[in-house]
């Protein structure tokens, strides 16, 4: 897309920003209004790399996710240098209780950390963000086909999950 007018980036930011949000929330919370900026500047600044029209949303969730991977790099590296008093508090009896093994979210986010990170983040962008597999692909440079098999091995990893399919069993039986 190069010699993108202002108009023409305008148009593009009204229609992916707020999905592009949805996605940033979900993985960094309040931070979320900040990493958007960083998106779009980078878009703006990376305007002549835009790919095709029609892989320029899946282009964007490309951005985004390695711009929330370099902030889950900085927020590990301050528990890193923290680590230290937490085991102190731990040992002293101060540390916070795991989730109860009843907790939905704490199921789901256990199988989902067992995934490795980048079926993961298949799994999260079709799922979640409602991309195609083949705009999943491009946001992972992953090709459609890799894409596929991954997103398949996945869903049968959580559905192989004892602890997944009983909390299935339980919101089926209206638990």
């Amino acid at each position: 897309m190069p010699d993108v007018t202002p108009e023409a980036f305008e148009e593009l930011f009204r229609a992916t920003a707020p999905e592009v949000l949805r996605y940033l929330r979900r993985r960094v919370g309040v931070e979320a209004d900040d990493l958007l900026g960083e998106v779009f500047v980078i878009a703006w600044q990376r305007r002549g790399d835009l790919p095709a029209p029609e892989l320029h949303r899946a282009w964007l969730f490309g951005v985004a996710r390695r711009l929330v991977l370099a902030q889950v790099r900085r927020q590990a590296a301050v528990r890193h240098a923290t680590r230290d008093l937490a085991r102190r508090d731990e040992a002293s009896g101060a540390a916070e209780h795991a989730p109860s093994p009843d907790d939905r979210d704490a199921v789901v986010h256990r199988a989902l950390a067992a995934l490795p990170e980048q079926d993961r983040e298949l799994l999260m962008l079709t799922v979640w963000e409602g991309l195609t597999v083949a705009e999943a692909a491009v946001s992972l440079d992953l090709r459609p086909g890799t894409a596929r098999v991954r997103l398949h091995r996945a869903r049968r990893r959580l559905a192989d999950d004892p602890e997944v399919a009983r909390l299935v069993e339980q919101v089926g039986a209206g638990c």
